[in-house]
């Protein structure tokens, strides 16, 4: 079987080690009931369209036909959401390219792609997606339209999926405020962890979805 092409995702559950071993800790399953409970969003998802797996911390799904990938970013926008309500960021990659699988065998540059740019620019909870596809749609006079459904953000160069929209904003800063209240212990003096929240609430703040006056829910620096 040659190989063919295709959209891979690689979504990585943030935080997945220390909520394992706070399951472990008290002894309950509210991690693995938040996992199921989140994952549950596939259970609706076309399989014959989108292919989906999921290993521990890790989901990867794939779409191998172009008239369905605004879709494919819709689907990837509800999975972050979904997961967002049950208390947990994401982040992840979206990338086109070779794609090789029989049997238990997958040979994958779609997917090593992905999670290049979910390890190296996601940086925050956000799902970055390759500028190559962002090329191949500037040029596709028959691929559909992306840039025109209110789909992606650019910053600083990095496009990236946007998970807001007018209806669904405050849902979304209540759940990251939420995440960011409950964790204020967790994030002393953890910088790295800290700033994936400074970011995710500036991404918020700047979106054109955002109310008028809307305000952050991080801490201030304060002088002592």
């Amino acid at each position: 079987m040659n190989p063919t092409y295709l959209y891979a995702a690689l979504l990585d559950v943030l935080g997945y080690r220390q909520l394992l071993d706070r399951d472990l800790g008290t002894g309950r399953l509210d991690f693995q009931e938040k996992l199921a409970e989140a994952l549950r969003i596939f259970e609706s998802v076309n399989e014959a369209v989108f292919r989906v797996q999921a290993i521990s911390d890790t989901i990867i799904l794939t779409c191998d036909e172009h008239q369905h990938f605004p879709e494919f970013l819709q689907l990837l926008r509800s999975v972050f959401i979904a997961f967002l309500r049950q208390g947990v960021f994401v982040r992840g990659g979206v990338a086109y390219s070779r794609h090789f699988q029989s049997g238990h065998l997958t040979y994958s540059h779609a997917v090593a792609r992905a999670y290049e740019l979910e390890s190296k620019l996601a940086s925050y909870p956000r799902i970055v997606v390759d500028k190559n596809i962002i090329d191949m749609y500037a040029i596709g006079r028959d691929l559909p339209q992306i840039r025109s459904r209110n789909l992606l953000c650019v910053e600083n160069g990095v496009y990236f999926l946007d998970v807001v929209t007018p209806s669904n904003w405050t849902e979304v800063y209540t759940y990251a405020k939420a995440i960011h209240d409950a964790s204020l212990q967790a994030l002393m003096s953890d910088e790295s962890a800290f700033s994936k929240h400074i970011r995710f609430e500036r991404y918020l703040l700047a979106s054109p979805s955002a109310p008028s006056g809307a305000t952050g829910f991080v801490g201030q620096i304060k002088v002592s």
